[in-house]
């Protein structure tokens, strides 16, 4: 293999690694965006049931 091809090559490598670094990132951010979520919707729930329970109560 030639020394261009072998600079093109690592220079392609170079350049999928960091898309694929970038591409890692952004999943785990999504991951934390949707845990995130999940949380606030089962507060959000709590809190429903909770105003549920005291609305029976004063029933």
């Amino acid at each position: 293999m030639r020394v261009e091809d072998r600079a093109a090559m690592s220079l392609l490598v170079s350049m999928l690694r960091n898309e694929q670094q970038g591409q890692e990132y952004q999943v785990k951010l999504l991951r934390k965006t949707m845990d995130a979520q999940q949380q606030t919707g089962e507060q959000l729930v709590q809190m429903i049931e909770d105003a549920g329970k005291t609305l029976d109560i004063r029933a």
